[in-house]
């Protein structure tokens, strides 16, 4: 029996790349333990935010083992996204983790020649679980990147029937009403991880408790507050720290693309070096940064 245990907040972590768009191995046992002491329990290795997809194989794995040595040590949950590449690589991804102490694995659909159907997307997503039966495997559904736009309660169901190891989905989409339906077509040992930031206590509402953020890595503890507020029914505290949380991100994403802004704004907030975008991205200019630290002084989230 595959148990699935990972529940609450979980952050995306970046990938660190040195200036030369080397990665930066060094950089993730702080990273990782500055992680633990916020209170965070488990993280996303690879998923948009790590950039996985600009990656080789040989670098995934790479990457996979640091944060599966480091994330021990700080006692976190390690998921890694295998998916976003050919098949017999997303395949090769998800033998190499369920060997190597990966505790679950997250895929994208084929981005080329996409699932047409539910069934299809079924299969797809069989074939990797079948490669890691050992590990937990969830769904990435990110319909504005993979425009795979199936409907995920039909697809959670089926997965469910014919997959052992399907333990549930990243659902990052806007759609509220969608996920809520994801939400009720789950089994109690499977999970559904919001992805979208802005709408972090809403989802709490209707029942959606864990989610995968990339501004959990810049301000844990604010989203933490969130879903206290939300469980002790402080509606206008969830409410008044939501619109923070939204906030900060806005104060980014003015400035460009989700990742290099966020790379530069974890920096900010932080001090630990994220280092540049991976190719094609191009990191933000030094005058963005500049901005974006003075909007978060502004909010009161950085000194």
């Amino acid at each position: 029996m595959i148990v699935f245990n990972a529940r609450g907040l979980m952050p995306p972590v970046f990938t660190p790349l040195n200036d030369d768009l080397s990665i930066n191995y060094n950089v993730i046992p702080a990273y990782a333990k500055y992680l633990a002491d916020n209170g965070i329990k488990s993280v996303l290795v690879g998923g948009t935010t790590g950039e996985n997809m600009c990656f080789s194989v040989a670098d995934r794995k790479k990457v996979a083992d640091a944060w599966v040595k480091t994330g021990k040590t700080c006692g976190l949950h390690i998921m890694v996204q295998v998916g976003g590449a050919p098949l017999s690589d997303v395949l090769e991804l998800a033998e190499y983790c369920s060997k190597i102490g990966v505790d679950s694995l997250l895929t994208l659909p084929e981005l080329y020649f996409k699932p047409q159907s539910v069934s299809e997307l079924v299969s797809y997503v069989k074939l990797v679980a079948n490669r890691a039966p050992n590990l937990p495997v969830l769904y990435y559904h990110i319909p504005s990147m993979s425009k795979v736009e199936l409907n995920m309660p039909s697809f959670i169901i089926e997965a469910t029937q014919s997959i052992p190891n399907f333990k549930g989905i990243k659902f990052t989409s806007n759609d509220l009403s969608e996920c809520a339906q994801v939400l009720r077509a789950l089994k109690e040992d499977q999970e559904v991880f919001l992805g979208a930031d802005t709408l972090l206590a809403p989802a709490a509402l209707l029942g959606v408790k864990s989610s995968i953020g990339t501004t959990f890595n810049l301000f844990p503890r604010l989203a933490q507050d969130i879903l206290v507020a939300v469980e002790e029914n402080n509606v206008a505290q969830a409410r008044n720290l939501q619109n923070k949380l939204s906030l900060a991100a806005e104060a980014h994403t003015i400035e460009g693309a989700w990742v290099p802004i966020m790379k530069a704004g974890m920096e900010i907030v932080s001090g630990i070096k994220m280092g540049p975008p991976a190719l094609p991205q191009l990191p933000i200019s030094e005058e963005a940064k500049k901005r974006i630290a003075a909007r978060l002084k502004t909010l009161k989230l950085i000194n």
